[in-house]
């Protein structure tokens, strides 16, 4: 990447920072976000506990905002005290979505095994919580396609990202009628990913974003490496050249609509 590149900003609209820092690597996320022109970083949350300690790393960075969320795997949907926790966390003024929430439907030891129904419960619940608050959501979706479809479709007036997108093109323009933005993560950089990648040469140019996911899923040319913020230029870079578009314009497209979802500094309102 050049230095010229590296001066059109990015978002990266998904990362773990909370999970970075248990590794001893949140100082090189920072470093590689400012070396890769990555501006902002979203910092995702996975119950209260997370969304809180996400809360303190992002009331420490300028360049930090957080989500509230309850993740898919979480072994059964918050209960009234959680709830509550998870409204008052919601209220920070720099808490942006609610999220990340979702249905995971692949099973396996070892990764989880949280019930249908309880993650049913607990993504209406988190939907309605998005709802009330008028923030929009992150959703995980995990060979849930249909599942995940239904619910948000209960709730129409909430609006979103899909998080590391792993459909098709299809699947990609279904969710663009329901309101949601489509996230792409390193996952798109991989060779046997046709159908993500069919989707990126698709969607249209308002409806994209792009993420990191780390420390998960670095993209190539980074792969076996903990993945981290700036890595998500990577992502970006395969993007624009799916779209046959150049870099910065891939950039600059995705982080307009990143701060347009999430109402981040920088956004026309």
């Amino acid at each position: 990447m050049s230095d010229a590149t590296a001066r059109w900003p990015l978002v990266d609209t998904h990362c773990h920072l909370v999970l970075l820092e248990e590794r001893g690597l949140l100082s090189a996320a920072f470093e590689s976000a400012e070396e890769a022109g990555v501006e902002q970083i979203v910092s995702v949350g996975l119950n209260v506990e997370d969304s809180d300690r996400n809360r303190t790393i992002a009331e420490a960075h300028d360049n930090v905002w957080f989500t509230v969320g309850w993740h898919p795997h979480e072994p059964h949907a918050p209960d009234a005290a959680q709830q509550r926790a998870l409204e008052d966390l919601l209220a920070h003024p720099r808490a942006v979505a609610v999220g990340e929430i979702g249905i995971d439907l692949f099973f396996r030891s070892g990764y989880h095994d949280t019930p249908f129904e309880e993650q049913q419960r607990a993504v209406h619940i988190m939907l309605d919580l998005a709802a009330a608050r008028g923030k929009p959501v992150v959703v995980h979706d995990r060979d849930a396609h249909s599942e995940v479809l239904a619910a948000i479709g209960e709730h129409p007036s909430v609006r979103g990202v899909m998080h590391c997108f792993s459909g098709d093109a299809a699947f990609a323009r279904m969710c663009v009628a329901a309101g949601y933005v489509i996230s792409f993560a390193g996952m798109v950089t991989f060779p046997h990913s046709e159908a993500q990648q069919a989707a990126a040469r698709e969607v249209g140019e308002c409806d994209y974003v792009v993420e990191t996911d780390s420390p998960f899923l670095a993209p190539v040319p980074h792969r076996g490496r903990p993945n981290l913020p700036g890595y998500v230029a990577a992502t970006a870079a395969a993007v624009a050249a799916l779209r046959g578009a150049g870099e910065p314009d891939v950039r600059a497209q995705s982080t307009v609509t990143a701060r347009r979802l999430f109402g981040l500094p920088g956004h026309e309102r």
